[in-house]
């Protein structure tokens, strides 16, 4: 690909660009030169409102190398081999930004977090659909602000824009697997931006977790968490382990209980709670009813 359209595309991915924001980029050529350097890409548009470029239905047929994985970089769940492959793409940054991938071979997945992301850094109202029980089964007009995984699973965080009638829609993440559709509806060149690095998970972010827990774990599931690196997680707070590392006792926050239930009973019975809080008791409570009705299906 032409060294010229690699800038273009590379500039568009991160925000809407002028003609002559583009003109200096690629070298300080002329406008006329940019304009008919993207006469030639079928998914650029120029926007007269915007007086800027911007790729057509948020998603470009090429992206580099780089800016794919520094998107989907999170997809690495283990703290420790990220932090490894972040080095080692750095080495080779310049490269990888010049070698382009056709998008049209990606999955719809992958496609549908490239448009919320640039429409996040393009400040772009977008419209969804995503049939979620007990709300209504139409399009969702909102503001996407970040981009976050959890188990593996990436979701999209975001404002509810006042085109939407209905008031008091929960403001919980959405799953990119559940999203059907997304849509490009305006472009608000001059407000504030949208992302926000708010550090979460699918129940909220982690200064919204204002509910702890106190558990300890033994033998393999001691071990897990310390090897692993799982301290790391801003959810997970390390307070001892015995001589032996096979004695751990560590202090969860969480959002929503579910968030407890699943460790909890991921790791029974190498793990308890501390009851000593009205907190701990009602998750004890809960996974005490869990296990009641999984034994009343299995006698069914």
């Amino acid at each position: 690909m032409q060294k010229r359209k690699i800038i273009i595309y590379n500039q568009l991915f991160n925000k809407i660009c002028s003609k002559e924001a583009l003109a200096k980029e690629c070298g300080n050529v002329s406008t006329k030169t940019i304009e008919n350097t993207i006469k030639e890409c079928n998914d650029i548009v120029y926007s007269k409102k915007l007086g800027a470029y911007h790729f057509k239905d948020l998603l470009p047929s090429k992206i580099s190398y780089q800016n794919y994985f520094q998107l989907f970089q999170d997809n690495l769940s283990n703290p420790i081999l990220k932090k490894d492959m972040i080095k080692s793409i750095s080495k080779v940054g310049t490269d990888l930004s010049e070698i382009m991938m056709d998008t049209n071979n990606l999955s719809e997945l992958s496609k549908k977090i490239i448009r919320a992301n640039i429409a996040i850094n393009h400040k772009c109202i977008i419209k969804i659909y995503y049939p979620r029980e007990g709300t209504p089964k139409k399009d969702k007009y909102i503001k996407p602000k970040q981009i976050i995984t959890f188990d593996a699973i990436y979701y999209l965080t975001f404002e509810y824009d006042k085109r939407n009638k209905t008031e008091g829609l929960e403001e919980r993440p959405f799953a990119f697997n559940g999203i059907q559709t997304i849509g490009e509806v305006e472009y608000l060149k001059d407000a504030e931006e949208f992302r926000t690095y708010s550090i979460g998970n699918s129940f909220g972010k982690v200064e919204d977790a204002n509910k702890k827990v106190t558990l300890k774990l033994q033998g393999h599931a001691s071990y897990f968490f310390m090897r692993e690196g799982l301290f790391e997680s801003p959810y997970y707070k390390f307070i001892k382990v015995d001589s032996k590392g096979d004695r751990l006792t560590m202090e969860m926050i969480y959002n929503n209980e579910i968030e407890v239930f699943k460790l909890v009973q991921q790791w029974m019975p190498l793990i308890s709670i501390v009851n000593d809080s009205e907190d701990s008791q009602k998750i004890i409570d809960g996974i005490e009813r869990n296990y009641k009705e999984f034994l009343d299906g299995c006698n069914k």
